[in-house]
């Protein structure tokens, strides 16, 4: 039975991490230690100096709208006041308190609203179930929510500031206007990298230990007990032939879960979406103006269905002028041999930091994008894309997080993972509700979180495709770098108007 003198290993520094650490060390849990392979201690969760992790990030959506999940919903409104107040902590920092990264002028959440859109003139289910379910469960916050085409609504916002009705109309190119959708004026973006970095702050403030980088903190493999039919984790060995003796194991891995535990590659799959960047020159500050989170929102656009679909979206300028734009209408895998379980195959994380490196994205998805962006924005088509990522999501099979004991190894391995592309917006809140599955106390996410595994026959969010399924990037021909100019967007663009 886990308590506060229990010695407690967590795999893993993002944000399932850094959350079930501080919630832990605030809580009275004096042994908490994370190990982490990436040296954010160093690289400042910055994805441009190694770090490829889903939480190194430049930004991520924060939203409320959830359709009918109203737990996620409650959830988000809930980190919202937590976010809030470490802005306000930050702001009333001087800078020799603070750690490197954010300075006392930053906001980790940012409200510049966010606009949902998709094609055509009904409103999209999941856009209407979003709004039903604020209606009935927090109207205060329905209230800020503005249906697209609505004059009264329009009217509204014009009231609230003229700059608002401006971000109504951000996307209104898309598909000939022949969108709907609506703008939540109570959202925004978080800004990831130093979101993480001060969550590490607190986590050291709290008591937390840091084992960062490799070969010292990067996992090779569980240290497990067995007992005749029994079988229990007591430690981890990292890669410097270091063994770390615990009561409990939290593996918080993200898309490398299913690496250091193979029981998980039914639970959870890691699968990339495409990220692609424009960095705005200096001396356009027309267009840096223009991006400006005080004048420009958070975007996501739907349309299609089935393999048709597409969901992708934009985000405000960052400090030094990058636009950032993402893809997850089909979100791709990489099949590899488990290293540590003959004959399992699992699909495994691909990045430009990993030993066999990739530096592009595949050219489906960038595709896509460029389609969008030329639509919407067609002042970007001269410069085209500068960088492109892909983001390792880690799914579940039906998107809520698998947070549990692993079943098997007599309550000393618990899995904190299957954020399915949402997770970031609760690193505040999350570990308040890990510490509460760690210690069994039931709460609204006990039934969601619990582990579970595909069932045969079903879809399974994708990962009953496998390795034949049609999103194995294996399949699909990579973008060379002259794919990232908008030439072909350009034609498609001018010949729609």
């Amino acid at each position: 039975m886990v308590s506060s003198d229990s010695n407690i290993i967590i795999l893993g520094a993002g944000v399932f991490g850094l959350s079930t650490a501080l919630w832990l060390a605030r809580h009275g849990y004096k042994n908490v230690t994370v190990f982490d392979r990436c040296a954010f201690d160093k690289n400042h969760y910055n994805p441009s100096n190694g770090c490829d992790g889903a939480s190194a990030d430049i930004n991520k959506i924060f939203r409320m709208a959830y359709g009918d999940k109203q737990q996620y919903q409650s959830l988000a409104i809930e980190a919202r006041d937590m976010w809030l107040s470490w802005n306000q902590a930050i702001r009333s920092a001087k800078t020799s308190h603070l750690p490197a990264g954010p300075a006392p002028e930053d906001q980790l959440l940012y409200i510049c609203g966010c606009y949902f859109a998709a094609e055509g003139p009904t409103l999209r289910d999941y856009y209407e179930d979003s709004l039903l379910t604020m209606e009935k469960t927090a109207p205060d916050f329905r209230k800020m929510q503005f249906i697209k085409g609505n004059a009264q609504d329009e009217e509204r916002l014009r009231k609230i500031g003229p700059s608002w009705v401006d971000k109504f109309h951000v996307v209104d190119k898309i598909n000939n206007g022949n969108i709907n959708g609506f703008l939540d004026i109570n959202a925004g973006i978080t800004i990831a990298d130093k979101a993480c970095v001060y969550a590490r702050f607190l986590c050291e403030q709290a008591g937390v230990k840091f084992v960062l980088g490799e070969p010292q903190g990067k996992v090779d493999t569980l240290i497990v007990e067995q007992r005749g039919l029994k079988k229990k984790v007591t430690g981890i060995q990292t890669c410097d032939g270091q063994s770390h003796f615990a009561d409990f194991v939290i593996v918080a891995c993200g898309s490398w879960t299913a690496s250091i535990i193979p029981e998980t590659h039914r639970t959870v799959e890691a699968t990339a979406g495409t990220v692609m960047f424009i960095d705005i020159p200096k001396e356009r500050q027309d267009l840096w103006k223009k991006f400006h989170p005080d004048n420009y929102p958070v975007w996501s656009y739907r349309k299609g269905e089935g393999d048709d679909y597409y969901q992708g979206g934009s985000f405000p300028i960052t400090k030094e002028g990058r636009l950032k734009f993402g893809f997850r209408g089909r979100k791709f895998t990489n099949f590899e041999d488990h290293p540590t379980a003959p004959n399992t195959r699992i699909s495994t994380p691909r990045t430009k930091y990993s030993k066999n490196p990739i530096n592009s994205v595949p050219l489906y998805g960038l595709t896509q994008v460029k389609e969008v962006i030329a639509q919407a924005l067609p002042e970007l088509v001269e410069f085209g894309f500068t960088d492109s990522r892909l983001c390792w999501y880690t799914d579940s099979v039906d998107n809520d997080f698998v947070i549990d004991y692993v079943p098997g190894y007599d309550d000393t391995l618990f899995i904190c993972t299957g954020g399915s592309g949402h997770a970031f917006k609760f690193l505040p809140i999350l570990g308040r509700h890990v510490k509460n599955q760690l210690e069994r106390i039931p709460d609204q996410f006990t039934r969601l979180w619990t582990w579970r595994v595909a069932d045969e026959g079903k879809d399974n969010n994708g990962l009953s495709e496998g390795e034949m399924g049609p999103r194995e990037m294996s399949k699909h021909e990579m973008a060379s770098p002259s794919d990232f100019a908008f030439k072909q967007a350009r034609l498609k663009s001018t010949a729609s108007s």
